[in-house]
C-alpha cells in the first residue's frame, strides 16, 4: 500500500515537467502527506487541457449517498492494481478520471520480528520527483444543508520491484514519461492496453534507507523526516 508521501518539488518545476497549467495556487508542500490531506495531482478533464489541482486524498465516489459515511467505513486511499477495472468504486474513475500524482519520494514500514516498525523513505536516486499512477472523482450533493463539491484521489498500488519486496509486499504504481501521455488521455478506454502500464518500476532507478519514527505522526512535518537514521 501507500499510506504516506512527500511533495515538495516547486509547482513551477511540477508545471513545467507535466507541461500543465497550474490551477490551484493555495497548495501547500509537505514531507510527510497523509490520508485526508490536500495533494497535487496531475489530470486532463478535456483532451490537451492538462492542469495541476490539488485535491483531496482518499476517493469518495460520485454516486457516494454520504462522503462521511463512506470514509468511515470504507479505505479509498488506494486501489488495487489487480482489481481496479472491475470494482466498483473505481471502475468508472479508471476509464475516465485517470492522473498522476507526483511525488519526491514515500515511505513505507518493514516489520522484522517482534520490533516496532522501521519506516523507510525510498525515492528515484536522480532525486526527481515520480508519479504515480492514480484516478481522481468530483462528488456533487448535499452536505449539512449545503451543495458541496469534493474533488478526491486514490493511488494505484501493486506488487513490489525487488528493492521494495525486502520492505513490504506492495508499492505505489510509478509510471515512467513515456506512459504520460497515453495514461492521461481522456480517450483512451483500452482496459487491457491501461493495465499494462500497472507494472512494477525497475528497481535499479530507485534508493531506500531507514527514517526517523517521528514519521509515523502525521503532524510532523519537516524535511528533518527524510534524514537517514540507524535506528529509526
Amino acid at each position: 500500500m501507500c499510506g504516506r508521501y512527500g511533495l515538495f518539488t516547486p509547482e513551477e518545476d511540477l508545471a513545467e515537467l507535466f507541461r500543465a497549467r497550474i490551477r490551484d495556487t493555495d497548495w501547500r508542500p509537505s514531507y510527510n502527506l497523509a490520508p485526508s490531506q490536500t495533494g497535487m495531482v496531475c489530470r486532463e478533464p478535456e483532451a490537451g487541457q492538462r492542469e495541476l489541482s490539488a485535491l483531496e486524498w482518499g476517493l469518495i465516489p460520485f454516486w457516494a449517498k454520504d462522503p462521511r459515511e463512506t470514509r468511515s467505513k470504507y479505505s479509498l486511499i488506494n486501489a488495487r492494481a489487480e482489481s481496479v477495472a472491475e470494482k466498483a468504486s473505481f471502475k468508472a474513475a479508471f476509464k475516465y478520471r485517470r492522473c498522476l500524482i507526483p511525488a519526491d519520494g514515500f515511505y513505507e514500514w518493514h516489520t522484522e520480528g517482534t520490533g516496532p516498525k522501521q519506516p523507510y523513505w525510498i525515492r528515484f536516486r536522480s532525486g526527481n520527483p515520480m508519479s504515480f499512477a492514480g484516478l481522481w472523482e468530483r462528488w456533487e450533493g448535499t452536505l449539512d444543508g449545503e451543495r458541496r463539491t469534493l474533488e478526491t484521489y486514490t493511488i494505484i498500488v501493486g506488487p513490489p520491484n525487488e528493492l521494495l519486496g525486502r520492505i513490504h509486499y506492495r508499492m505505489p504504481v510509478i509510471l515512467g514519461q513515456e506512459d504520460w501521455d497515453i495514461w492521461l488521455d481522456p480517450g483512451m478506454k483500452e482496459t487491457e492496453a491501461l493495465r499494462q502500464l500497472l507494472q512494477p518500476y525497475p528497481a535499479d532507478g530507485m534508493e531506500a534507507y531507514p527514517v526517523s519514527r517521528r514519521v509515523n505522526n502525521p503532524k510532523n512535518d519537516q524535511p528533518e523526516l527524510l534524514e537517514a537514521t540507524e535506528e529509526g
